[in-house]
């Protein structure tokens, strides 16, 4: 199956949201890096570093980065396969799991969405995927 361009930029534009409130590494053109916690992009790419160090050890509160100067973003923080809690999660749930790939999430039912950061819902199947969840993390070492 061919991936279009406007699939592959929806791809990228979620892979990059996925990173924001996370800690990034940003190469630049002229060998400056930086570390910090991706605050914000806008559309153009430009990009937000908050609680930002300098390859220097100089810090900053906020380091604004135009995207014409980024080499590139590293995520510096490992990620969790999201794949993975699907199929645990699909004992519990039968039927009612789907992984979403492109923004690396699983939905359980129509109200529950659980990513990296989380489980995002209320309710009872909400609160039974919060259990779970903290379950999976724990099983596999990045307890809650």
């Amino acid at each position: 199956m061919a991936t279009t361009l406007a699939e592959a930029n929806k791809r990228f534009v979620a892979e990059l949201n996925s990173l924001i409130g996370r800690e990034v590494q940003v190469v630049l053109s002229n060998g400056e890096v930086y570390k910090g916690v991706l605050h914000a992009v806008d559309s153009q790419l430009n990009i937000l570093l908050a609680n930002a160090t300098a390859k220097s050890g100089d810090r900053y509160n906020r380091v604004f980065i135009m995207y014409r100067y980024i080499v590139h973003i590293d995520s510096v923080e490992k990620r969790i396969d999201l794949r993975e809690f699907a199929k645990y999660a699909e004992k519990v749930f039968p039927g009612m799991v789907k992984y979403v790939e492109e923004t690396n999430t699983v939905l359980i039912g129509d109200k529950v969405r659980v990513s990296e950061i989380g489980v995002e819902g209320v309710g009872p199947v909400a609160e039974r995927a919060k259990r779970l969840f903290d379950e999976f993390l724990k099983m596999r070492g990045e307890g809650a």
